[in-house]
């Protein structure tokens, strides 16, 4: 038996993986090789993630990559390869899917900075708001009554790899309408 990668990301993150010719790779426990304590070769986060599951579910699970969530037992970074572009993705509602990332986009810019939900009616005009599909941030360390939602591509060039707004797909907005990559249907 020698280390090896693992086919499932989660698996080969959290474990100390092996396999050989004869043996298909997977993580060392279930192989039965242990520590010496007799504990499986597991990263602490993750030992966490999977004895503390319920009340873990969708909160970070590891200090030093906070893209990482507890996901059903497992501490995984694939939490949005099925979710839509810009839906939230973590418990606390913080941080949004974007380009199969979850992260908070608008803490690019300044860690104080929070993604929202710009309103549907634009306060300014009285029609459909323009912004309600895209990325909008507030700042967090304004006071309550004197936070805005703004919209983030325009107030803070917040964008994606390819310098494209920041789309918050299936939510809903104005006329019964739901967002789309294009704007709303």
């Amino acid at each position: 038996m020698r280390e090896c990668v693992c086919d499932s990301e989660e698996d080969n993150y959290c474990y100390l993986c092996c396999g050989s010719e004869s043996n298909r790779c997977l993580p060392a426990h279930q192989h039965g090789i242990l520590r010496p304590t007799g504990e499986r070769w597991e990263r602490e986060s993750c030992s966490r993630c999977r004895m503390n599951g319920a009340e873990m579910e969708g909160l970070a699970c590891d200090d030093r990559d906070p893209q990482r969530l507890c996901l059903q037992g497992k501490c995984s970074k694939s939490v949005c390869h099925n979710k839509q572009q810009g839906t939230f993705c973590d418990r606390k509602l913080e941080k949004i899917c974007v380009e199969d990332i979850c992260e908070n986009p608008c803490a690019r810019i300044a860690p104080h900075l929070m993604v929202c939900d710009c309103s549907m009616i634009d306060p300014d005009t009285g029609f459909a708001s323009d912004d309600r599909c895209q990325l909008c941030c507030y700042d967090f360390n304004s006071k309550p009554a004197s936070r805005r939602c703004q919209n983030a591509y325009r107030k803070y060039h917040i964008t994606t790899s390819s310098k494209r707004p920041i789309w918050r797909v299936g939510l809903d907005c104005a006329g019964g309408k739901t967002c789309n990559r294009y704007g709303f249907s």
